[in-house]
C-alpha cells in the first residue's frame, strides 16, 4: 500500500514539474510589459548564475520581456603583458523598450584608450533578435535625439578592431534615444568624470535608462520602427575609498563600509539639466525608483552614501 502511494506521488510530482516547464516555456518576449513590481520569477539563466560574483551585476531576475547578454572581449593583464578573455558588459535588455533599462560594467585603465573605430560603426547586436533593436545604422533616431550609448565607447577604446571592446559598444542594444543636449553635454562631462574616478582598484559601473510605466513618448528610426523614449537616466557606482587595497581573490562585499564608497545620478532626458553635481541621488535611492537592486554585496550604509565631496564634485 505503501509502495503504491509513493508510486502515485511521484506521478504527480512529474505532472506538476512538467506543466511548470510548459509555463516557463510559453513565457516568450512578446507579452505585454507589467509594471517592475510584478515581475513573474523565473530563475535566472545558468550564465547569469555563474557570473553572480562579478560586483557590477545587479540582481538579475528573469521577466517576460527582458533579455540578459553578457559580451566578451579581450582584456590585457597590465602586470604580464598578456591578454585574456574578460567580460566587457552585461545588459537587461528589453524587446519591448528597444533598449536597456541597465548596462553594468567594471571600469579600470585597462580598458582605456583614445579615439574611436571608424567608419561609424554601429550595428546589431549579434546575441539579440535585430527584429528587436532599432537600426541605427543608418543614422540616429528621427527628432533631437541622439544614439545615446549607455557603456560610452570611450570607456572602451582600448581596443579599436573590428568585434573588439569599442566596436561592442556600438551595439543597438546599447543605445536609447537620448536628448542631444543632454547627452553633448552634462551627460558627456558626466561620463568623463566617471573616468577620471578610475583607480587602481576597479570602478564598477551601472548606467540606466528608465522609462515610467505610464510613458507613450516615441520617435522612431531611418527605417520607421517605433523606438520608447527613456523619462530618466541614471548611474550609480561603487569602488574602494582609497582605490588600491585590492587583493588578488578580493570580493566587494569582503570590505568594511568604511573602506567602500557609492554614489548615484539621476536626471530626466532631456536638454538644459544643469551638471551631475546637481544630479546626485543615493544608490539606495535609485532602486527604489527603479525596483531593480544594485552592488547586491554592498553593505546597506554604502548605499545611503550621496557625498558628492567625497567624489570630487
Amino acid at each position: 500500500m505503501i509502495m503504491m502511494f509513493q508510486f502515485y506521488l511521484n506521478v504527480l510530482r512529474l505532472c506538476i514539474g512538467l506543466a511548470m516547464m510548459t509555463c516557463v516555456a510559453a513565457c516568450g518576449s512578446d507579452g505585454e510589459f507589467p509594471p517592475l513590481d510584478e515581475n513573474p520569477v523565473v530563475p535566472p539563466s545558468q550564465e547569469i548564475q555563474g557570473n553572480a560574483a562579478w560586483p557590477e551585476l545587479p540582481v538579475c531576475t528573469e521577466h517576460t520581456n527582458y533579455h540578459y547578454v553578457t559580451h566578451y572581449c579581450n582584456v590585457r593583464n597590465e602586470q604580464t603583458g598578456t591578454s585574456f578573455r574578460g567580460r566587457n558588459y552585461t545588459m537587461c535588455f528589453d524587446a519591448t523598450k528597444r533598449g536597456a533599462w541597465w548596462v553594468a560594467y567594471p571600469l579600470h585603465r585597462t580598458y582605456l584608450g583614445s579615439g574611436r573605430p571608424k567608419p561609424d560603426p554601429w550595428a546589431f547586436d549579434p546575441d539579440l533578435s535585430s527584429a528587436w533593436q532599432a537600426d541605427l545604422s543608418r543614422g540616429s533616431y528621427v527628432g533631437d535625439y541622439d544614439r545615446g550609448h549607455q557603456i560610452p565607447n570611450a570607456d572602451r577604446n582600448a581596443d579599436l578592431t573590428a568585434g573588439g571592446m569599442c566596436y561592442q559598444t556600438f551595439y543597438a542594444s546599447n543605445s536609447t534615444p537620448q536628448a542631444s543636449n543632454l547627452n553633448q553635454q552634462g551627460w558627456a562631462r558626466l561620463e568623463a568624470k566617471v573616468r577620471d574616478w578610475v583607480c587602481s582598484d576597479t570602478l564598477y559601473v551601472v548606467t540606466g535608462a528608465y522609462w515610467n510605466p505610464d510613458n507613450t513618448k516615441t520617435t522612431i528610426d531611418k527605417v520607421g520602427n517605433t523606438c520608447p523614449i527613456p523619462d530618466s537616466y541614471f548611474k550609480v557606482l561603487v569602488r574602494t575609498t582609497a582605490g588600491n587595497i585590492r587583493q588578488t581573490g578580493d570580493l566587494l562585499g569582503d570590505y568594511k563600509a568604511e573602506q567602500l564608497k557609492s554614489i548615484g545620478f539621476w536626471v530626466a532626458n532631456a536638454g538644459g539639466q544643469g551638471e551631475a553635481k546637481s544630479w546626485v541621488k543615493s544608490v539606495a535611492e535609485i532602486e527604489k525608483q527603479t525596483g531593480f537592486t544594485f552592488f547586491p554585496t554592498l553593505p546597506e550604509s554604502v548605499k545611503q552614501q550621496k557625498d558628492a565631496a567625497a567624489w570630487g564634485l
